[in-house]
């Protein structure tokens, strides 16, 4: 009885073109777009084994120890990307609410948002573990070039996504501690009388980072549609890079079967 490596999983890899291959020794997995807004479903648990390989090529290796495992972690965080797409606007709701602006119903939309991040930060774990495996670092092997590149290009991506996101919450969170010293008059001095801050006056100039989202706290339509086009761009660049290492990943995966 041949000998089983490892346990199942799957690869998500983008051709729409290309049809489904019939279940084989080698897990290439439903070929569907990776990183799209209705992300794939959780990797069902009667896919093929990981192990019974024929190639024992360094390429294959990499293949079935290293790519197939970060193919599954970068889906895994388009999921939970997919549900912070949602949870965004929803955010927005409490931030241009006066009643809301410091109060635990926005903080709490913010924790989730936080855990968000968090979870997709850790997924991207997975490919830097994945690029610091000793097989990634003889690059003399073509097919283990191109996978370590594919692979580095795909963790920027991914990494730059989590970021961002962090550095988001991270914002917010001292938007409402801010927010909270000017209400308690803590700006005033010991001994001034608190000056209540008047919710119609024009919002200030507010400024962000290149690729933040700048709100205006005040109308919330416009910043949800802020907040929407800038998780839209995220969702696309990762879209584009997992469709990108999907043409490299693919034929190299034919070939292992």
């Amino acid at each position: 009885m041949p000998h089983v490596l490892a346990t199942t999983a799957a690869i998500a890899i983008a051709f729409a073109t290309v049809p489904t291959p019939k279940p084989t020794p080698f897990p290439l997995g439903t070929l569907q777009p990776f990183g799209t807004d209705t992300p794939a479903p959780a990797p069902a648990s009667n896919l093929p084994e990981i192990g019974r390989v024929r190639a024992a090529t360094p390429g294959c290796a990499v293949m079935r120890d290293l790519v197939i495992p970060s193919f599954a972690a970068a889906r895994r965080a388009d999921v939970r990307f997919a549900q912070t797409r949602v949870r965004l606007p929803q955010y927005i709701d409490f931030v241009d609410d006066p009643e809301h602006a410091t109060d635990v119903f926005r903080e709490s939309a913010l924790s989730r948002l936080d855990q968000d991040a968090t979870a997709i930060l850790n997924e991207t774990l997975v490919l830097n573990k994945a690029l610091g495996d000793p097989r990634l670092k003889d690059t003399s092997d073509p097919q283990v070039a191109a996978q370590k590149a594919q692979l580095q290009q795909l963790y920027n991506t991914q990494q730059a996504r989590a970021n961002q996101l962090q550095e988001f919450v991270m914002r917010q969170r001292n938007a409402i501690a801010k927010n909270g010293m000017e209400d308690s008059g803590a700006f005033n001095g010991r001994n001034a009388s608190p000056t209540p801050i008047n919710r119609d006056a024009p919002a200030p100039v507010l400024t962000a980072p290149p690729g933040m989202p700048i709100l205006n706290g005040k109308i919330a339509m416009a910043d949800k549609n802020t907040i929407n086009d800038w998780s839209g761009s995220m969702a696309a660049a990762v879209r584009a890079s997992e469709n990108m290492a999907a043409r490299t990943f693919l034929p190299i995966a034919h070939g292992c079967r």
